[in-house]
């Protein structure tokens, strides 16, 4: 990986970089799945011929710096911006591991095609999808095999029940991390549990460290939970996503939540790292949010408040993480 910073005698070394921020001088704004991988605008969308995408561009900064896009249209532009983008890295010296050999190389080309390969037909699939796999939002709530209770503290209870009762979880507001006194929001589950009321609209799927006080992802010690959205499919669009997911991949859907907004929020059980891989190119190329494979990030509390509504857990399937 060449995410080490510039070597200090580079030319252009007045503020130390990484290749992820040369990446973004050369492509523009990026949204990062890992350190590595992450989705910008085209450099050649005005010469798309059909509609662009979110997410129909991809940069990897493995070995080769590459940007791909799922357009044919724009492929001299993006050839030329691949030069551009390499040209800058070199010639910021970005350390990390030595040049590949022929045969390495030929290898991680390969896997890289077979990824653009897997994006490319599930962006070609986005309309199958939804077409044969539709499951309404009536039709998930009427599907719970779990009746939901409608006092919102045993919502969230019911939530915090599929994780293990020792792990630490962090249950807060977006600004509640990352001082002293944020401590507060991370607790054991069979703690949370204690509790006769929450006011947080937040949670972070996965467990942390015990006595920390950042939402950091250094301090995430285990996924517990893949969760999966889209802020551009509506409700009952996404949940054709949810069933394929379930139905087709075999990924185990732990429960749903309305977030009290536009969009529904499906937890599944962490995936193995295949499974993930895959994952990372299908759904964001199926329209989801590709923020969400990021370990810290936090989502939507079930029975928490969204001004003034709640962010009802409308499917519950008990089980969780074993």
């Amino acid at each position: 990986m060449i995410d080490t910073k510039l070597t200090p005698g580079s030319a252009n070394n007045a503020a130390t970089k990484t290749a992820s921020q040369i990446a973004e001088q050369v492509v523009g704004e990026m949204t990062w799945i890992s350190e590595t991988q992450g989705y910008c605008r085209c450099p050649g969308h005005a010469q798309h011929t059909n509609q662009s995408g979110r997410r129909d561009c991809v940069v990897y900064l493995d070995r080769v710096p590459t940007v791909h896009c799922l357009h044919a249209s724009c492929a001299s532009t993006v050839e030329r911006k691949n030069r551009e983008l390499r040209e800058a890295i070199r010639a910021g010296h970005v350390s990390g591991a030595p040049e590949p050999s022929a045969r390495e190389l030929k290898r991680l080309m390969d896997a890289r095609q077979r990824c653009e390969r897997i994006r490319t037909r599930a962006s070609k699939s986005q309309p199958v999808v939804l077409k044969h796999w539709t499951w309404r939002y009536d039709e998930i709530v009427a599907s719970s095999p779990t009746t939901i209770p409608e006092a919102r503290i045993d919502q969230t209870r019911l939530l915090l029940g599929a994780f293990k009762p020792s792990d630490v979880v962090w249950i807060g507001d977006r600004s509640d991390s990352g001082q002293p006194d944020c401590s507060v929001c991370f607790k054991p589950v069979e703690e949370w549990l204690r509790h006769d009321e929450f006011n947080s609209q937040l949670i972070c799927p996965v467990a942390f460290k015990p006595g920390c006080h950042s939402r950091s992802n250094d301090n995430v010690v285990a996924r517990r939970f893949l969760v999966v959205e889209s802020d551009t499919l509506s409700k009952d669009e996404v949940g054709a996503v949810f069933r394929w997911l379930r139905e087709v991949v075999g990924a185990e859907l732990v429960a749903v939540i309305d977030t009290a907004g536009k969009s529904l929020h499906a937890w599944f059980v962490w995936p193995g790292e295949d499974q993930l891989d895959d994952m990372k190119l299908v759904l964001p190329a199926l329209g989801c949010d590709p923020k969400l494979f990021t370990a810290s990030q936090p989502v939507r509390l079930a029975g928490g408040l969204r001004d003034g509504k709640v962010q009802n857990l409308v499917f519950f399937n008990q089980g969780g993480v074993r």
